[in-house]
């Protein structure tokens, strides 16, 4: 397995399963090597897998979020078909692809009417309201004015989005059916921001998830659940959240409406739940209150398609149950739960991760995209038959690259630190067995909130292939343990995750199969300032790659999309308390670091910004230690996952070469 490889690979994503119950369209992405970009086109699977996937759209551009009308006569999706990205209908059983609208910014995926005749969708615009018009002919002044910010507002910018500035997301329904086809309606206006519009049965509704009600809306993780009179009207609030409510989804009779959400208790480290709010207004009830596990996949993963959907709660046909799947200890599976008493079930079982899913109520049938170890994706049904699931996979794209090589399987362990709870990580040894004990790398995850799981991992994998084995782990502060578990360093980063990442690498060594003295360590993002952290504080890791990560917590706070979000963790912002900031910071120890230490950061990363690791890289060059940065100009913090083909290849090869030469391998 090399680098390049990469290009060889494909990846499924976001199954919907037709009304009639007997197909699935799906997204198939591919990397192209000559122009090095993302290529993805719409599938479609029967149910029944007699006849094999074929394709619906073709060409070199995206094709992405498709969406079945009510009658399955027509899938709707998003295509940059026409040079920008439009909403397109096609024959639900193939056909020449229509152009619907002309808007600009559409984001998100497109939904569908009770009644097949209009498509709600969510459109990123500027204060004017009038910029989605992309036949509307702009003024010199405004042709030549664009890269000239001011700026008034908190949150200014949005990593892999860009600036913010009087740029907000809206409601719009843009017309399918009659003589107005393709008509558009804006139906939010204002400086706030809305998403995941869901319809009521009736179509009389559109349910979204926005912030504004909150009283400084670029200020806190606030959304709240809103009603739109799908003609026009004014919003409606039904809750009054104090901290995330997304994804709405309408119960059959339309008396309720189920989202996801928490209430921060935890801050930033609060388990998401589902919640239930009447539709016409009352108080809103956490069904899983008490629950151990978040709802969602928090699975951390290198290779996906574009456009991952939303988590949406499903509706079983009687109103009496919710579908979703949950994130616990290393896997992702579907679950069911109680809406009467919030009782839970898990569906599924095994090491995998289903990272989208949709489903059919009348016929009890979940379309899956699931990944494992050395899956890299696929295409699966299950047929739910009481509190077992019937799973079959409908797709095997990767076929022809996984009979040419040796994938690596983690061999699972757990561990415990000093006064810390009982916690599991793997090792992946390298596919082929040499002579002495292999070289090792602890791979740190971000996040925090997030895991290690049954993915396949192409970065680890290729670390296996190349000879190195890869030691990774959940610390404390990783989703899926409990809730006691996540919030445990919150305000204390360096502390209890540092300990457990330790203890992990001594249970690993403890095995006697890995070299102690040629180790390396290697993150992103957090896990960028936790292999920060850690060359600051032990001489045991020989080599260390740090990805977009933190070295300086006082001016993460000002220089992040996000950063100031976290002041509540250190018991206010850093004027007031450095020392809070200043003592979990990589930069205060910087001339402690031994280890030759390769950073690779992104010009246009705004969740970590590029400041981040030029501190960490001058204040090392100045103390003449081993150092290199590579510095990718265009790229943002999701490099790693959605960069450029190329780039990400090219990452991958530095990282190779650093602990080639560092840990001597050979």
């Amino acid at each position: 397995m090399e680098s390049e490889d990469l290009f060889n690979l494909k990846a499924v994503s976001d199954p919907q399963i037709s009304p009639d119950g007997s197909c699935i369209a799906y997204v198939e992405t591919i990397m192209d090597r000559n122009t090095n970009q993302y290529q993805s086109r719409i599938k479609l699977a029967t149910v029944s897998g007699q006849d094999g996937p074929r394709p619906l759209t073709s060409g070199s551009e995206l094709n992405f979020a498709p969406r079945w009308s009510p009658d399955g006569r027509w899938i709707a999706f998003i295509s940059t078909r026409s040079g920008s990205r439009q909403l397109w209908i096609m024959p639900g059983t193939g056909g020449e692809p229509q152009l619907l609208s002309r808007i600009r910014n559409i984001t998100g995926a497109p939904v569908w009417s009770p009644d097949g005749r209009t498509l709600a969708c969510i459109v990123r615009l500027s204060a004017d309201n009038n910029e989605w018009d992309s036949e509307q002919e702009l003024s010199p002044r405004e042709r030549f004015s664009g890269d000239v910010l001011v700026i008034d507002q908190l949150r200014y910018k949005l990593d892999s989005v860009g600036f913010l500035v009087n740029k907000n997301w809206h409601l719009f329904t843009v017309q399918v059916i009659g003589p107005e086809r393709g008509a558009v309606r804006q139906l939010t206006f204002g400086n706030y921001n809305f998403s995941s519009p869901a319809w009521s049965p009736t179509g009389q509704f559109i349910a979204v998830a926005g912030n504004r009600v909150a009283e400084r809306p670029d200020l806190e993780w606030v959304n709240d659940i809103w009603v739109v009179p799908s003609v026009g009207g004014a919003p409606r609030p039904l809750t009054r959240s104090t901290g995330p409510a997304d994804n709405p989804s309408w119960s059959p009779d339309g008396r309720f409406i189920a989202y996801t959400g928490h209430d921060r208790r935890s801050g930033y480290y609060t388990n998401q739940g589902i919640w239930i709010v009447p539709s016409e207004g009352g108080e809103p009830r956490e069904l899983t209150a008490g629950f151990k596990y978040p709802v969602g996949d928090c699975a951390i993963k290198d290779f996906l398609g574009i456009e991952q959907p939303d988590v949406t709660p499903y509706w079983s046909l009687d109103g009496r149950s919710l579908y979703m799947h949950v994130s616990a200890m290393g896997a992702v599976h579907l679950w069911r739960f109680s809406v009467p008493d919030g009782r839970a079930i898990q569906l599924t079982y095994g090491t995998m991760v289903i990272y989208n899913l949709s489903f059919h109520p009348e016929s009890r049938l979940i379309a899956m995209a699931v990944t494992s170890p050395t899956l890299p994706n696929d295409i699966w049904v299950g047929e739910i038959n009481g509190e077992t699931v019937r799973e079959r996979r409908l797709t095997n794209v990767n076929r022809d690259w996984l009979g040419q090589i040796a994938l690596a399987r983690p061999t699972r362990f757990t561990f415990r630190s000093s006064g810390g709870p009982e916690e599991e990580g793997w090792v992946l040894y390298p596919t082929y067995s040499p002579a002495e004990k292999p070289p090792a790398v602890l791979q740190i995850h971000g996040g925090p909130t997030v895991m290690y799981g049954y993915v396949f991992f192409y970065e680890f994998q290729l670390l296996a292939a190349n000879g190195f084995a890869v030691i990774f782990a959940n610390p404390r502060g990783s989703m899926g343990y409990g809730q006691e578990f996540a919030e445990a360093i919150r305000g204390d980063w360096g502390n209890h995750d540092y300990s457990d990442l330790m203890a992990a690498v001594d249970a690993a060594l403890s095995q006697g199969t890995l070299d102690p003295e040629r180790l390396g360590v290697a993150g992103g993002s957090y896990g960028g300032y936790m292999t920060n952290w850690i060359v600051t504080q032990t001489n045991r890791f020989k080599a260390a790659v740090s990805m977009r990560g933190i070295s300086n917590l006082y001016s993460f706070f000002g220089t992040s999309d996000g950063g100031f979000l976290h002041a509540e963790e250190y018991g206010g912002p850093p004027w007031e308390l450095p020392k809070n900031y200043l003592k979990r910071s990589p930069i205060s120890f910087v001339d402690k670091v031994k280890a030759p230490l390769l950073l690779i950061h992104s010009d246009r990363d705004f969740r970590v910004p590029i400041e981040q690791g030029e501190q960490f890289y001058t204040a090392l060059k100045f103390l003449r230690r081993t150092v290199r940065m590579v510095r990718f100009l265009t790229e943002t913090h999701e490099l790693s996952r959605e960069g450029k083909p190329w780039h990400r290849v090219i990452r991958y090869d530095h990282i190779l070469h650093w602990f080639r030469e560092h840990l001597n391998n050979k």
